[in-house]
């Protein structure tokens, strides 16, 4: 079975830490390691994330990026997978227990899950909602799977590469139609 550490960058995530923190604690498969990425917040974020029982780092000031933030805790993960997860994200229950058997495959390397808006109420919401549709969905599953030569036509996709994410859904076709993807 794989190990995994989630990393969550967090500058003043204070209000929505929480629920990206319990939906974590509410995994099918538990995480090894969550470490928060305090990131040199001036609200009550690394609080917040250390009531929740999770390993907290604190950078000596505001690294300037998510992606430095990540950076920074990498040396701290002693476990063969990563998983980075945004401060207001709520991962499905069973996302870990979902994206870990990818890994079993030596050819993957990445896997991604799909990224829905929490509401979709107001027109703003709904906008969002169709960015992300459009943005990062169409955009990797024709990028990486269709776009492919020798990809059937008729081909759809199965039901768990969709829920785990278009990355994901490359490597299963990869274990299964070889030199189709």
């Amino acid at each position: 079975m794989h190990t995994i550490t989630v990393i969550v960058p967090a500058h003043n995530e204070e209000e929505g830490l929480p629920a990206t923190l319990e939906s974590l604690a509410r995994q099918t498969v538990r995480p090894d390691r969550i470490l928060v990425v305090d990131d040199a917040s001036t609200d009550r974020t690394g609080e917040v994330a250390a009531s929740h029982g999770v390993t907290v780092l604190r950078p000596p000031r505001n690294l300037g990026s998510k992606a430095k933030a990540q950076n920074y805790a990498l040396p701290q993960c002693t476990t063969d997978l990563v998983l980075a997860v945004d401060a207001d994200t709520v991962l499905a229950p069973d996302y870990i227990e979902t994206v870990l058997p990818v890994f079993d495959d030596p050819g993957v390397t990445v896997a991604a899950g799909t990224v829905r808006t929490r509401h979709t109420r107001t027109l703003w919401e709904r906008g969002r909602s169709t960015e992300y549709l459009f943005g990062f969905h169409w955009h990797r599953v024709w990028g990486n799977v269709a776009g492919v030569v020798g990809w059937p036509a008729s081909m759809q996709l199965r039901g768990d590469a969709e829920r785990i994410g278009a990355c994901a859904c490359a490597a299963i076709c990869h274990h299964l139609w070889q030199d189709a993807c």
